[in-house]
């Protein structure tokens, strides 16, 4: 890669060449929880506790958008149309690429982890999730749950 990004308790991203020269920084109102870049689109996630951004290399300024619970985790699909979002109140928040919320699962704990199937090769994305009550569970992309809880 060309460029890395850093985020944390500062509220700030700043983007990075490889030669650690700081190119482009912005903020959020709270402190950065995670990034998630996106390959396909080249855009990086950034997320709060109260809302997440959306950059681009050809975005002027970023795309924020408010959420009602904490963002623990995020993970984009394969082919960079689907970001997921891991929250606190156990929601995973499924968005388009713009940022627009497209599906919500319910989870009963906190969302931890959650991580879409990285091989191109299957027939369909599946995410894993792993929630703070020590389950993990799979996802496809329609929302409908593969298997049963694992403990």
């Amino acid at each position: 890669g060309k460029r890395f990004a850093s985020g944390g308790a500062d509220k700030t991203i700043i983007i990075w060449t490889s030669k650690a020269e700081g190119i482009l920084k912005y903020s959020h109102n709270d402190s950065i929880q995670c990034l998630s870049y996106n390959s396909v689109t080249q855009q990086l996630a950034s997320a709060t506790a109260s809302d997440f951004g959306l950059w681009s290399p050809e975005q002027k300024s970023v795309a924020k958008h408010k959420v009602s619970s904490r963002i623990l985790c995020m993970s984009w699909t394969n082919d960079g149309t689907c970001l997921s979002l891991g929250h606190f109140n156990g929601q995973i928040s499924l968005r388009d690429k713009s940022g627009a919320e497209r599906l919500v699962i319910e989870r009963t704990a906190p969302v931890w982890s959650i991580q879409w199937n990285p091989s191109r090769d299957e027939a369909y994305d599946l995410l894993a999730v792993a929630c703070w009550d020590q389950t993990l569970s799979f996802y496809e992309l329609s929302g409908m749950q593969q298997g049963r809880d694992r403990q």
